[in-house]
């Protein structure tokens, strides 16, 4: 049965009605107030760092009344939220992403000219908008990335090849006025990463010694395996603005109540980390510069794969039109920055848990699945950012976990991931009959590629 489309509130109404307008297409995205918008472009090409980018097409999503978030193609998503209240048609938002276009492409290069000037070989990818160089000594693939001179992004691929890191944010390293010569930056990213290979180390063997290693068990010793990789389980937290970011007692609080915290200090750079990530939680500082915290929560609603994230706003002090737009675009929640870090984060594990608080869009795919512990091929017959449904007769334990793979075949590569079992579906024929999975363990490599997956497959919808 086809999914209905999402009723348009007033807004969006109007919205689509200016689209029309000015002849652009949209469609409302699925749980989220905001319309999905296809711009054809001029045949003029946007001059970027490495020359020249011919682009036809631009899709964009609508962040509030006035505002527009750019999505595909790749190289404009980090673009920052563009206002369109002034663009009388089709043209004048073409503009207006040309311009904020050019001012990124500005800072690239003074970025570019700055790591030149301390003897850095540095290029860039994707269409320009990032620049990379290669670490020493390693194959072409593991290359640093930066946006800016002050953050430098760790590959993947080289010396941090196979190593599960529990978010991105642990492959991001601050350098600003850290460095004065191409050498020192190099020992900094060099030492980054051998904390990162020794952390590792320091996990295998802890988790060796515990004889919980999936190899050196039996299938007989999965459930308590599982039991205990669910007891273990740390929700993400993502932090949004330096005020959040820096209040080392809330980061303390954080970390020991179990959760697992990744950083951004703008919007953008907000939204670039969930392009690759998808926390349980996210609090941000109300204030966010040229944006806030009401529009923030709009944005997120706009990525594909994302219905709902609980997102708890802080601000510094209360203000009355503040609460109540964070009420209609329906943050988690709008506090006063809370003097007990403490109990803020006890009440925290509500949220959460809430049902409802976390909702993602599930796409119909048959992809080839593998059940650990079973020789019966299956298949995920769902898939979503926050897990699979898997058309399995597999029996386990409801309360366990279990280890999935799942291949795709579009990326040319397979999943891994540590699955918590939600419920069992007991209808017969058609791959009725099988487990609703939630994602419980997942490395930051393998996540990004599925939501890149994701942001494939809603494409193609």
């Amino acid at each position: 049965m086809a999914t209905p489309e999402p009723r348009l509130d007033r807004l969006q109404q109007r919205q689509s009605a200016r689209f029309q307008r000015m002849s652009l297409s949209s469609r409302p995205l699925p749980g989220g107030r905001c319309l999905l918008v296809s711009l054809p472009l001029g045949p003029a090409p946007f001059e970027s760092v490495r020359g020249p980018l011919a682009i036809r097409r631009i899709v964009f999503s609508t962040v509030g009344a006035n505002q527009i978030k750019c999505l595909r193609p790749r190289p404009f998503f980090g673009l920052p939220l563009l206002d369109i209240r002034r663009c009388a048609d089709a043209a004048a938002i073409e503009n207006t992403i040309r311009d904020a276009w050019r001012i990124r492409t500005r800072e690239l290069r003074e970025t570019g000219r700055l790591l030149k000037e301390l003897h850095v070989d540095v290029g860039s990818i994707e269409g320009g908008s990032v620049l990379a160089f290669p670490l020493p000594g390693e194959s072409p693939d593991a290359r640093v990335l930066m946006h800016r001179i002050g953050e430098a992004i760790l590959p993947s691929a080289g010396p941090l090849s196979g190593i599960p890191l529990e978010s991105v944010s642990e492959r991001t390293l601050e350098v600003s006025g850290s460095f004065d010569s191409g050498a020192e930056l190099d020992c900094l990213i060099g030492a980054r990463i051998e904390e990162l290979r020794h952390d590792a180390r320091v996990h295998e063997s802890a988790t060796r010694d515990r004889g919980l290693e999936i190899g050196e068990v039996s299938t007989a010793d999965a459930p308590r395996i599982a039991q205990h990789s669910t007891a273990r389980h740390q929700p993400k937290v993502l932090l949004v603005g330096s005020k959040v970011i820096e209040d080392a007692k809330l980061r303390e609080a954080l970390k020991r109540s179990g959760y697992r915290a990744a950083t951004a200090r703008s919007e953008t750079e907000a939204l670039v980390r969930l392009a690759a990530m998808t926390p349980d939680l996210v609090i941000s500082q109300y204030g966010l510069g040229r944006s806030d915290g009401a529009t923030f929560v709009q944005a997120i609603r706009a990525l594909p794969g994302i219905e709902r994230i609980p997102v708890v706003l802080l601000d510094e002090a209360a203000h009355a039109a503040r609460r109540e737009a964070a009420r209609a675009v329906g943050a988690a929640g709008y506090l006063i920055i809370p003097p007990d870090k403490e109990r803020f984060v006890s009440r925290l594990r509500s949220v959460v848990e809430k049902p409802g608080d976390r909702r993602f869009t599930r796409y119909p795919q048959r992809l080839a699945a593998r059940l650990e512990g079973s020789t019966t091929p299956c298949l995920a017959t769902q898939v979503g950012r926050g897990g699979i449904f898997v058309a399995t007769d597999h029996d386990v334990d409801p309360h366990s976990a279990m280890h999935v793979e799942i291949k795709l075949p579009e990326l040319g590569r397979a999943l891994r991931f540590g699955g918590e079992v939600l419920y069992r579906s007991e209808v017969h024929g058609s791959h009725g009959r099988g487990l609703g999975l939630r994602f419980h363990e997942i490395s930051s490599e393998d996540e990004a590629s599925l939501i890149e997956y994701l942001a494939w497959l809603d494409s193609a919808r």
